[in-house]
C-alpha cells in the first residue's frame, strides 16, 4: 500500500569556494540504503533430450554471491557482473539493509510507493526506484536499482564478414601474409607473379576499403614481420626493407647486415630480430649488427613456408621472452612443427609436443585471449579427422608444448570452408589489440579476394564497469 512522506528528501544549498561553485548535497539523515542483494533466479537453459536432441528448460542459478555497488552520491545500486544469459528478472526477491525506518519501492507503472518486504517477488524488467522512509516521517532520494543481464554469452566468439570488401583492382592475394601496425591491417601477397601490398584501416573496428601501398622494390610476402616502429620484409633478393606506417613509405633498411633468407620473429621488448642469412639463424639488433646463433637449426633455417610467431615475457621474469614459432609440418607426418627459444639462449629448440597439433594446411597460429590458437585448412592427412578447412580452433596455454581441440563457445561458421581455398596462402589471420580509442582484440580472417571475417570473444568488447 501507499506510504505517504511528510518532508522533503534532499536539500540542495549553492555554496561558493574562491573562484569556483560548488554545489552540496545533504540528504535527509537516516534514509540511506547500505546493501543490496538477490537470492535464486530462474535461468533458462538447453540441454540435451533422452533422443540426444537440444531441448530447452528452465533452470535456477544462486546469485547470492554477486555483490551490487552502491553509489551514494548518484543514488543508483547495479550489479557490475552481469547475470549470464538468459536470466529471469521478473521475479526478484531481494535481501537489503538501511539505516532508516521503512523501504519501499514503486512498482513499474504504479505511481505509488509499496512498503518493501524480504518475500517480495518483484519485477525488475525494468529499473526500480527504491526509498528509504526515515522514523520521523522524512523521505529519502531514491535509488535507482538495476539488475544487469549479459544479452550474450561472454565466451563465446561473435563473427562478422564483409564479403562485398575487396582487394583494390579486384586483385586476388595468395602466399599471405597479413601484419597489424598503427591501426591499420597490411596484407603482403602475390597476384600471380606479382608482388602486392594492400592496407585497410580497422582503427574504428570496422574495416575500411583496401587501397594498394606503392612498392619500389621485390617482395618476398611471407617475411613481413612488425618491429619497433615499422614494418619489416625481404625483397626477392633478401635486401631489408622498411613500410612506415605513419607514412606508408618503403625505403631500404637502416639496419643493414647483408642480405637475408628470411624474417622469423621480432622481439620488441629487446630490440632483436630473429632471421635467417647465410643459411643461418641468428639475430639483428636495432643497431644492425648481426650473431649467428651457437645452436643452428639447419631444418628451420631452410624452410621456405609461412611461419607464425608470438614473443611475449616470462611469468616469472619478465627481463626474459620466450618466443613460439609454428609452422606446417617438416616432417612429413601429421602433426604441426613447432620451435621455442628464450631470449637467454643462443638457438632454437624444436618443441616436443605432449598433445600434439594436427597438421592443417596453411596452418596460423595467433595469440589470443591468453592463448596461443592454432587453425587452418583441411589435412593432408586421409587418416586425419580434419577433413574441411576451419573445422576447430586448437588451444594452447603451456606455448605450444600442450594443445588441445576447443570444443566449446569458440567456433568457426560453417561458411568459412567456402571461404577458404586450397591455394598455398590464401588466406592471412592477425589480431589487433586493444587501444585508448577502441576495445580491439579482433580476429581478422582476410581471404584471398579480400574480404575480411572479424571475430572476438564477447566478453572481450564489453564496456568495463569498475
Amino acid at each position: 500500500m501507499p506510504y505517504v512522506a511528510a518532508v522533503l528528501a534532499v536539500i540542495s544549498i549553492m555554496t561558493s569556494c574562491l573562484d569556483s561553485e560548488v554545489e552540496q548535497i545533504t540528504y535527509v539523515p537516516e534514509s540511506s540504503i547500505t546493501s543490496f542483494s538477490v537470492g535464486t533466479l530462474y535461468i533458462d537453459r538447453t540441454g540435451k533430450d533422452r533422443n540426444g536432441n537440444d531441448s530447452a528448460y528452465v533452470d535456477t542459478i544462486d546469485c547470492s554471491d554477486y555483490p551490487f555497488t552502491i553509489d551514494q552520491m548518484r543514488r543508483t545500486i547495479e550489479n557490475k557482473d552481469s547475470f549470464p544469459v538468459g536470466t529471469h528478472t521478473d521475479k526478484v526477491v531481494t535481501q537489503m539493509t538501511y539505516d532508516g525506518g521503512v523501504a519501499a519501492y514503486r512498482p513499474t507503472g504504479s505511481q505509488n510507493d509499496t512498503v518493501w518486504t524480504s518475500t517480495d517477488s518483484i519485477d525488475f524488467t525494468t529499473p526500480l526506484q527504491f526509498r528509504v522512509y526515515t522514523t520521523s516521517g522524512a523521505t529519502g532520494k531514491a535509488y535507482t536499482v538495476t539488475l544487469n543481464v549479459h544479452k550474450v554469452e561472454p565466451d563465446t566468439i561473435t563473427w562478422k564478414s564483409y564479403e562485398n570488401l575487396t582487394f583494390e583492382g579486384g586483385v586476388r592475394l595468395t602466399r599471405q601474409n597479413t601484419v597489424y601496425a598503427d591501426g591499420k591491417l597490411y596484407t603482403f601477397g602475390y597476384n600471380g607473379g606479382t608482388p602486392v601490398v594492400q592496407r585497410t584501416e580497422i582503427g574504428s573496428d570496422v574495416p575500411s576499403e583496401w587501397t594498394s601501398v606503392p612498392l619500389t622494390t621485390g617482395l618476398t610476402p611471407y617475411s613481413a614481420i612488425a618491429w619497433l616502429d615499422k614494418i619489416y620484409f625481404l625483397n626477392d633478393t633478401g635486401n631489408l626493407y622498411t613500410l612506415d606506417p605513419a607514412t606508408e613509405t618503403v625505403a631500404p633498411a637502416t639496419e643493414t647486415a647483408g642480405t637475408f633468407n628470411r624474417l622469423l620473429a621480432a622481439d620488441n621488448s629487446l630490440r632483436t630480430l630473429y632471421a635467417v642469412k647465410d643459411g643461418k639463424t641468428g639475430t639483428l639488433s636495432a643497431d644492425g649488427t648481426w650473431t649467428d646463433d651457437a645452436e643452428q637449426s639447419p631444418e628451420l633455417a631452410a624452410c621456405g613456408q609461412r611461419v607464425s610467431s608470438f614473443t611475449e615475457p616470462l611469468e616469472y621474469n619478465s627481463a626474459i621472452t620466450r618466443t613460439t614459432l609454428l609452422l606446417n609440418s617438416m616432417s612429413g607426418d601429421t602433426i604441426a612443427t613447432a620451435y621455442q627459444r628464450l631470449s637467454s639462449e643462443n638457438g632454437w629448440m624444436r618443441i616436443k609436443q605432449g598433445e600434439p597439433l594436427p597438421d592443417m594446411a596453411g596452418i596460423s597460429m595467433i595469440r589470443y585471449d591468453g592463448q596461443l590458437y592454432a587453425f587452418g585448412g583441411p589435412s593432408t592427412s586421409a587418416d586425419s579427422e580434419i577433413k574441411t578447412a576451419f573445422l576447430n580452433f586448437y588451444c594452447s596455454g603451456t606455448s605450444g608444448v600442450e594443445w588441445e581441440k576447443v570444443t566449446e563457445c569458440m567456433y568457426f561458421p560453417e561458411t568459412f570452408a567456402a571461404y577458404y581455398t586450397p591455394d598455398e596462402g590464401s588466406y592471412s589471420a592477425e589480431v589487433n589489440p586493444p587501444t585508448e580509442f577502441t576495445r580491439g582484440n579482433f580476429i581478422w580472417i582476410v581471404w584471398e579476394n579480400g574480404s575480411i571475417s572479424r571475430g572476438r570473444i564477447n566478453r572481450l568488447g564489453f564496456n568495463p564497469k569498475w
